[in-house]
């Protein structure tokens, strides 16, 4: 994988998690880089398909946070759900912009298909992951245990973000851990 395609898709990511899909353009990429547009068509041919390197980047990322999560706490999922809800902590304090996934659901309804298949494969990955530790625990309704946190994690980052109050993801968590000793 070359520097450049590298640097073209956290370039991406960046503007979609800042400005959304819709509002960003090959040429501004191509600016922000110092390439001509024409050199962003050579890695990705369409604005579909940057946006599904990214979407599927995003998803990798998570995954790989996932199975860190997991080695560290293979026998104890409630510290394991702890520490997911450690990585969503961190990304309310990393920074003021929204994330790649809550930017694309906002879009969801004018994003091509191919990323909208990505949308649910990375929302799967959450609640499917989150169910597994619920399972763990033994839960018989974990699916819904895991829908209704990750519902709570995801409202609370937005929350968090949108009115700039990383506070107001600490009261979130707090209903969150009636989930967990429920």
């Amino acid at each position: 994988m070359t520097d450049t395609r590298e640097k073209i898709i956290q370039i991406a990511q960046e503007a979609i998690a800042t400005r959304g899909y819709s509002a960003f353009s090959f040429r501004e990429l191509a600016t922000e880089l110092g390439i001509k547009s024409a050199s962003i068509h050579y890695y990705f041919p369409t604005k579909t398909q940057l946006g599904v390197e990214v979407a599927r980047r995003y998803r990798g990322q998570l995954q790989q946070a996932f199975d860190n999560i997991e080695n560290g706490y293979v026998n104890d999922p409630k510290k394991a759900i702890e520490g997911l809800i450690g990585v969503y902590r961190y990304e309310v304090r990393s920074s003021q912009r929204m994330t790649v996934c809550t930017m694309f659901a906002a879009e969801i309804k004018n994003l091509p298909v191919e990323i909208q298949n990505e949308m649910k494969s990375f929302y799967e990955l959450n609640i499917g992951w989150l169910d597994h530790q619920f399972q763990k625990l033994g839960y018989e309704n974990s699916r819904e245990k895991a829908c209704q946190l990750f519902a709570l994690l995801q409202g609370g980052l937005m929350g968090a973000k949108g009115q700039n109050d990383p506070a107001y993801f600490d009261v979130v968590v707090d209903a969150a851990q009636v989930l967990l000793n429920n």
